[in-house]
This record gives structure tokens, C-alpha cells and sequence, in this order.
């Protein structure tokens, strides 16, 4: 069979993925890759290269036990061929690669492992592409990505904001690229507590995604949910919970009501509505988010544990510390293996469980 017959392949997948047709997008791959590795043998470059075509679809499927064994794979191979494979070609695949376990590992909670992908995807940048070329920049602003999720924000914003340089150098200020970066820097400054300093490039991404693909496009809603999120803590519910129902409508749509982003969504409004005193409607959106992201990501997983200790906070304010407790418990023991001990989020779990079992008032976190 020919090579271009995979060539044919990939670019089936390709466009079904873009399509949102993903178990199909994966049919077609996998048998590209049954393809190429009859050509080829089953250890060259562009089997690599299929398989995170594969992993890319398995990820956006979120089949996360899936990825990391493609991603292996790919990476046995890259380790094989070594020097054989010292070409511009070769390194993007091989970034492609670490970029793809890590951030894996990340949704996990294994932050060192992903860490360490993502230093080496970062080194790979620097030395083939140079300091200041989109692709350093893209690994600074994944591993950035990381560490805002660790709780190293000083280190995640130093990141994001190297990377920010690079991209207005060759990109412009107002470019999509430029966007996601206003986004994470937002989101930092949010999960690092400083409201104020946030909404700006919370809001400066939004409006780019908003001029450059329209309300609608999923990236667009994104970055309105995330600025959302900064209205939140600005205590300006009335704007984040307009965003919120929105997004979610989009979200469901899109990415099916079981999927994390709708699930880390559903949290936030959960929260929301908790501190507006709708706390039926909120422990309904608590409790729907958990089952996704138990289903999803797994039980030790610090997203998890972060729905949990709110979820446990509201049963507690409506009197059911019986209930409360366990969540708790298990929320403050993930958090405390996976985060920093002065994470914001293991400071509010652990208050939660002091106060659970005192019966006062609680501390909550955001997503």
C-alpha cells in the first residue's frame, strides 16, 4: 500500500477531528497507522508522527490512559532512532510528543512528570528553533500552563510573559496566538487571587477571540468563561452568571454534556450560585460536575478533589456534615499529595475540614 494512501488517511482524520467527528477521526488514523507501519516497519519517524496524529484525537476524546501509551510509543521510537533523526522535522515530532504526555499528566495531577516532558519540549524549542521563535514560545507557555495549575504562579507568569514578547514580535498584539496567552495570564493572576490586576488581559483575550472567530466559536467561549471567572471574584455575579448559562449551551453542544470542560464550568456556576444563595440549583451543579470528573480524569485527580471540598462546603451550610466530611477528607488528602502545603486551594480544604467538624463557616476555592 502506498504512502499516499496515509497521507490520504491523515488528512481524512484531520478534517473529521476538526469537524468534532472524533471516533471516526480515530478510525481513519488508526488505520493509517496500520499503513504506514507495513510500509515502514513499526520504528520509523513517520509512525511517530501518526501516532500523535492518534493521541491528539485520543486526548480531545479524553481516553487519557490512551494518549500516554501512544505517546510512549512515539517516544521509544524517537529514543531508537537518536541521532538518525537530527532534522527540523524530527524535533517538532519529538516536541509534539512530550508536549502531548504532558499535558496528560497535567489533567492527572502528576505535575513533576509533566514537568519534566514539558522542560525537555521547552529545551528542544530553544536549541533547534532559537529563544525567541514561536515554538520556545509555545513551551513557555505550556509549561506556564503547569505551573499555574502547581500553584507556582511566580514561575507560570514569568513564562506566560516571556512568551507574550516573542509572539507580539512575530504575531502581533492582537493575534489568536496573542490571545492565548492573554487568557493564561488572566488566569494566573485569578487563581493567584489578584481580581483587579486579572480582568484586563482576562477581557483583552476575549475581545480578540471575539473579532477574530466570532461569539461563537468554542475558543471565544473559552476565553468568556475565563474572564467570567475574574468577574466572579470582582463579585460581579450578575455578568458571570449571564456567561456561564451561555457557555454552558455552547459547551453541551459542542463537547457533549459529559465532557471536562463542561464539567469545570458547571463547577464555577456551582460556586456562583452557592454565594448567591441558590443552593438547590447549586449542589445540583456540583454534584454533575463531579460525576464527569470522577468518570473522566479519575478519583485522585486535584480537579476532582477541588469540587469536592466546595461540593462538602454547601452540604455543610445546609446541615449535612455526615455527608461533608468524607468529600472533605478525601478532598484535603489529594490536595495536599498533589499541590504546594500553601496552595490556596489546600489552605481552603483544610478549613473547610476544620470547620466541618466545628460546624462554621466555610472556605471555598475556584476552579
Amino acid at each position: 500500500m502506498s504512502t499516499e494512501r496515509v497521507i490520504e488517511l491523515q488528512e481524512q482524520s484531520w478534517r473529521l477531528q476538526a469537524d468534532g467527528r472524533l471516533d471516526e477521526a480515530s478510525s481513519l488514523c488508526r488505520e493509517a497507522l496500520h499503513l504506514i507501519e507495513e510500509c515502514e516497519g513499526p520504528s520509523s519517524p513517520d509512525v511517530a508522527n501518526v501516532l500523535n496524529d492518534l493521541a491528539e484525537i485520543e486526548l480531545e476524546r479524553q481516553h487519557f490512559t490512551a494518549v500516554l501509551a501512544l505517546t510512549e510509543r512515539a517516544r521509544s521510537i524517537e529514543d531508537a532512532l537518536g541521532d538518525d533523526t537530527a532534522t527540523e522535522a524530527a524535533a517538532r515530532i519529538r516536541m509534539r510528543t512530550l508536549t502531548l504526555a504532558a499535558e496528560v499528566r497535567r489533567v492527572l495531577g502528576d505535575y513533576p512528570q509533566a514537568e519534566g516532558d514539558q522542560l525537555k519540549a521547552l529545551a528542544l524549542a530553544v536549541a533547534e528553533f532559537g529563544r525567541g521563535s514561536a515554538e520556545a514560545a509555545a513551551a513557555r507557555n505550556d509549561l506556564g500552563v503547569l505551573y499555574k495549575y502547581w500553584g507556582r504562579f511566580d514561575d507560570g507568569l514569568r513564562l506566560y510573559r516571556e512568551a507574550l514578547a516573542s509572539i507580539v514580535v512575530t504575531d502581533g498584539e492582537s493575534s489568536l496566538s496573542s490571545a492565548v496567552v492573554y487568557h493564561n495570564i488572566g488566569g494566573i493572576l485569578h487563581a493567584r487571587g489578584d481580581f483587579t490586576s486579572a480582568e484586563a488581559p482576562a477581557r483583552k483575550a476575549w475581545d480578540i477571540s471575539r473579532q477574530l472567530l466570532g461569539e461563537g466559536d468554542p475558543r471565544t467561549v473559552r476565553d468568556a468563561v475565563a474572564y467570567a471567572a475574574v468577574l466572579d471574584g470582582l463579585e460581579r455575579y450578575d455578568e458571570s452568571e449571564r456567561i456561564y448559562r451561555t457557555a454552558l449551551a455552547v459547551f453541551e453542544r459542542v463537547y457533549g454534556p459529559t465532557h471536562v470542560e463542561c464539567a469545570a464550568l458547571l463547577h464555577n456556576l456551582a460556586t456562583l450560585l452557592d454565594v448567591r444563595g441558590h443552593r438547590l440549583e447549586s449542589e445540583h451543579c456540583h454534584r454533575r460536575a463531579l460525576e464527569i470528573k470522577e468518570t473522566v480524569v479519575g478519583a485522585e485527580s486535584p480537579d476532582v478533589a477541588l469540587t469536592r471540598n466546595n461540593l462538602g462546603r454547601l452540604l455543610i451550610d445546609t446541615g449535612r456534615q455526615a455527608e461533608a466530611r468524607p468529600l472533605l477528607e478525601a478532598a484535603v488528602r489529594v490536595l495536599e499529595h498533589r499541590l504546594p502545603p500553601d496552595h490556596p486551594h489546600v489552605r481552603a480544604a483544610r478549613e473547610n475540614l476544620r470547620r466541618a467538624q466545628s460546624g462554621s463557616d466555610l472556605a471555598s476555592g475556584p476552579n
